[in-house]
């Protein structure tokens, strides 16, 4: 790998905690924002789901069932060109919205960013494991 492969790049960390937060906000429209339109999302036991209208639709039944908060810490960040790969560590609670105990989750996962014409970074890719 060339010394540029390894090279960070502070917009696509931005573009990270925009995603996290979004995701915090537990607001579809907001999440959206912080997507490509071509976005797959890999969750644990599921088929891909492919694309923003079905994703935002996985989205917003998830943030109607329950009051999600993340922490995703990034392990590895790799910029090459208009992509970037993120190898991230979670951590997840859940509440549920109809009440009862919090689920709090541990894992990995991987985000894959894309940078477009205007050379805003969003997610295009997501991908995550759990430890249990």
């Amino acid at each position: 790998m060339s010394d540029t492969t390894l090279t960070s790049d502070a917009t696509v960390h931005e573009a990270h905690d925009a995603y996290v937060d979004a995701i915090n906000s537990n607001e579809t429209a907001r999440f959206l924002l912080t997507v490509t339109d071509d976005i797959v999302f890999m969750p644990p036991n599921s088929e891909p789901i492919v694309g923003k209208p079905a994703v935002g639709a996985w989205v917003d039944g998830y943030f109607a069932a329950i009051e999600t908060a993340w922490t995703k810490t990034t392990t590895e960040l790799v910029v090459e060109g208009d992509l970037a790969y993120e190898w991230y560590r979670f951590r997840s609670v859940d509440t549920p919205r109809a009440g009862g105990e919090p689920a709090v989750d541990t894992g990995n996962g991987i985000n894959i960013y894309r940078r477009d014409s205007a050379g805003a970074w969003r997610v295009w890719r997501d991908i995550w494991a759990a430890d249990h």
